[in-house]
């Protein structure tokens, strides 16, 4: 299992690495949030489309974030502190989601990051200007052991690896990927595919993935025990366990196993597929 000991591991001192953006001056105006001290921070630089921030982040803090256009690829690490990268489009490298989306060159990256209660939230504020909003990707390193909550995407992709704890995720359209997470996951996306490895599953643990327009792998790995949920209406349900029925079907309440957490998979315009990691 190589997921099982993230969960025992404790992240070592944090590395700073030069860093530049937004940090939000008043922490007055909005009860609970407050300015991310200079003291957690590295020195505020740019250097072309790029821009960082290094902060303190405690293991077991919560991240937010909140990007309307472009990538985001959440990483876990073992340094008490938390890098955010956010990148402007250099050149238009790839077709565009929609047709709203500026790929100019040379866009430099708008963001605001804000330290909440028990951790950090960062976001592109939203686009008001005339013309098409520019895209920003973000590359996020936190301890393996965070509460990835809030995190919105409007158009884009979400990749998260190496973390355990919580994920509660919403993509209006985009592929959510994630790899090797343990822990309690809520994901819904709008129009896009799903792949969700969950490895060393508990009792405590609870998994809801829900599509409107596309397909759901959940890999899980073999000998687990879960209560499963799958609803394909316009699709269909396959799967690695024994659920105890002929598949593929459209829909199944089944046990794997002795049972255990509950897994919920709907994907109203989909596949669902529940895959044994071996």
């Amino acid at each position: 299992m190589r997921h099982s000991f993230l969960r025992l591991m404790m992240p070592v001192a944090a590395l700073s690495v030069a860093a530049a953006c937004i940090i939000l001056p008043d922490a007055g105006d909005s009860g609970g949030w407050r300015t991310v001290p200079e003291s957690s921070s590295t020195p505020s630089t740019s250097s072309g489309t790029e821009v960082r921030e290094t902060v303190d982040f405690a293991p077991g803090a919560t991240l937010s974030l909140e990007n309307d256009y472009g990538n985001v690829e959440i990483l876990g690490w073992d340094r008490d502190s938390a890098e955010i990268v956010a990148r402007g489009e250099e050149e238009p490298s790839r077709q565009p989601a929609s047709a709203r989306v500026s790929r100019g060159r040379g866009t430099r990256p708008n963001v605001e990051i804000r330290e909440i209660r028990g951790g950090l939230l960062v976001r592109t504020p939203t686009f008001e200007g005339p013309g098409s909003p520019p895209v920003v990707d973000y590359e996020v390193r936190v301890p393996s052991d965070v509460a990835l909550t809030g995190i919105r995407i409007s158009e884009g992709d979400l990749k998260i690896s190496d973390v355990f704890g919580r994920i509660e995720a919403s993509l209006d359209q985009g592929t959510l990927t994630v790899i090797n997470y343990s822990g309690v996951i809520e994901a819904a996306i709008g129009t896009g595919d799903a792949d969700v490895e969950v490895l060393d599953l508990r009792e405590t643990d609870s998994i809801t993935i829900t599509s409107r327009r596309g397909d759901i792998v959940l890999r899980l790995e073999s000998g687990v025990g879960a209560i499963i949920e799958a609803d394909a209406p316009r699709g269909e349900v396959r799967s690695d366990f024994d659920l105890g029925v002929k598949l593929p079907v459209s829909t199944v309440k089944a046990w794997i196993g002795q049972g255990g957490p509950n897994i919920i998979l709907k994907a109203s315009d989909g596949r669902i597929d529940i895959r044994s990691v071996r």
